[in-house]
């Protein structure tokens, strides 16, 4: 009785730790400057009105912010697009805004449910699977557009 308790509890600590490996697998890295040899999952901006950090994975963009300037700032004011001038078509799961020296934290996600973001899927089945589909986001040029106010960042794997 005991060993099959025991067996259980391996099994669910396996099976969780496999979850997490695969979602951590799916995780895209950024850079500030084509040329640098170091990446990492969380990106600083700053512009002239707003300030903050960048995450994301292929279904979700994080942006932690801080309006800076003297005019409110609306979740909507946003875009994203690639080198290309291609456009990711981003919706906050919930509306915000801003007035002037607040924060707030968004969560966007694909407007299209069957897509995931930078062009990827919503789903893999494998952490190779991911890696092999994200390979062109090596070095690409991104540009985001907060309020009107851009700033550009590569994206790495």
């Amino acid at each position: 009785m005991k060993l099959n308790v025991f067996v259980k509890h391996l099994l669910f600590v396996l099976v969780l730790a496999g979850c997490c490996n695969a979602l951590a697998a799916q995780t895209i890295r950024f850079k500030t400057d084509y040329a640098s040899t170091k990446s990492s999952s969380t990106l600083k901006f700053e512009t002239t009105s707003y300030s903050g950090t960048l995450s994301s994975s292929n279904t979700e963009l994080v942006l932690k912010i801080k309006n800076k300037g003297e005019a409110t700032w609306s979740s909507k004011q946003i875009n994203l697009v690639d080198i290309s001038n291609r456009g990711e078509k981003l919706c906050a799961e919930k509306e915000l805004v801003l007035a002037p020296g607040k924060k707030g934290k968004l969560t966007y996600v694909s407007c299209s449910p069957m897509r995931g973001l930078f062009r990827l899927e919503p789903n893999y089945p494998s952490k190779a699977a991911f890696k092999e589909d994200s390979f062109f986001l090596h070095g690409k040029e991104w540009t985001l557009t907060v309020g009107g106010e851009a700033f550009t960042f590569y994206t790495d794997i």
